[in-house]
């Protein structure tokens, strides 16, 4: 929970967000709509909305802090026109469309949290004919970047402090997708739109761009640094930009190459980045044609699979319960409508004591299905 509050602090606290959604809002909403705020966090921009005339707003995130939303907004006088939900929106069932859907799933790349295929679904199960997605437009923008950064994420796991064991951590680490302050001079060359978005037109699940950059200057290159840019209603943009002078207190995505590179000014240097947005995969591919250098990395290649997950991915194998998966199939079957949760408890404890390797595991088994599989 600290976390949590960490984060949504800091959303609250950004006078440049909160000013653009304010501007955002108060241009699309009219006293008739119903709002939909799609991981709404404390839910401010569903509050915006209300205060701004909206009929209704539906305030809909897969954490606790919704409930932080939920007292936000009772205490503001607004508990008769809310409705809340603590799901995933793809598990979301709403008895009517709505007129504007609400979403800051933007992250640092813009492309962070899934939010193409967040708003795809969106567009095509909860929004009005004729209704509004917030954002309405997406620019990804990228840049090959010289970052002392690269050090204290890349860098450090072949730190001689370290003992050389744990030097191959190193490769996790170039694989992964790191979150880093970049600064103007930072850049080794103009930055380029990689890829300009409808959101809510592209249900791709695999999307590739690329884009090419020449060297302004000599450097090293650390990886690629990425932002957004985004068009949150007409004439209203939001940014993370480190080129801007009034971007979100939010910062860039650094896609890190394993081994620096120098580079000399007028160098050739293209880009290629991937994304499948169901499990947020992210790839990306330099190449420097004067040079003839290839390198490739994947977020992946970070991930800590065994041979045994790897195997459970596999689309032909036959689907079978592990103990797991029998543990909350035989809880779930006590879940008939007429037991209340203690005498589920009660029957999973006598009837199945060897469900699990420990009384303390079959516990947190039955509160965990009952809390979260049961219910309206």
């Amino acid at each position: 929970m600290p976390e949590i509050l960490t984060e949504h602090y800091n959303y609250l606290s950004d006078r440049v967000r909160l000013e653009r959604y304010q501007a955002a809002v108060e241009k699309i909403v009219r006293p008739e709509h119903l709002v939909l705020d799609l991981g709404c966090g404390a839910g401010v921009l569903g509050l915006m909305a209300l205060r701004a005339g909206a009929r209704k707003a539906i305030f809909v995130d897969h954490t606790p802090v919704i409930e932080i939303a939920r007292q936000v907004i009772a205490e503001a006088g607004f508990a008769n026109n809310a409705d809340f939900f603590q799901t995933n929106s793809f598990e979301l069932d709403l008895q009517e469309r709505v007129d504007i859907v609400i979403c800051d799933h933007v992250g640092c790349f813009g492309i962070d949290y899934g939010i193409l295929g967040v708003l795809a679904d969106a567009y095509e199960r909860f929004l009005k004919p004729g209704g509004r997605l917030v954002p309405s437009g997406l620019n990804l923008k990228l840049a090959p970047v010289e970052s002392k950064s690269w050090q204290d994420y890349v860098g450090r796991w072949c730190n001689p402090n370290v003992s050389g064991d744990f030097h191959w951590v190193q490769k996790l680490a170039a694989n992964s997708k790191h979150l880093v302050d970049f600064k103007r001079g930072d850049l080794l060359a103009d930055a380029a739109t990689l890829a300009s978005l409808e959101p809510g037109m592209d249900s791709n699940t695999f999307h590739s761009w690329s884009a090419e950059f020449t060297a302004a200057r000599n450097g090293t290159l650390h990886g690629l640094g990425g932002w957004f840019d985004c068009e949150l209603a007409n004439g209203v943009r939001m940014t993370n930009s480190p080129l801007s002078e009034q971007h979100v207190d939010r910062p860039q995505a650094l896609l890190p190459l394993e081994a620096p590179v120098p580079v000399e000014k007028g160098e050739r240097i293209n880009a290629t980045v991937m994304v499948r947005h169901l499990d947020h995969i992210i790839a990306w591919t330099v190449e420097m044609p004067d040079s003839g250098r290839r390198i490739s990395h994947s977020t992946f290649n970070s991930l800590l699979l065994d041979r045994e997950a790897i195997t459970r991915t596999q689309p032909n194998r036959p689907a079978t319960l592990n103990d797991r998966g029998r543990a909350r199939q035989t809880i779930a079957s006590y879940c008939d409508g007429s037991r209340s949760v203690a005498e589920v408890e009660a029957l999973v404890r006598t009837e199945h004591p060897d469900l699990l390797p420990s009384e303390r595991a079959i516990e947190t088994m039955v509160r965990k299905v009952l809390a979260m599989d049961t219910g309206d």
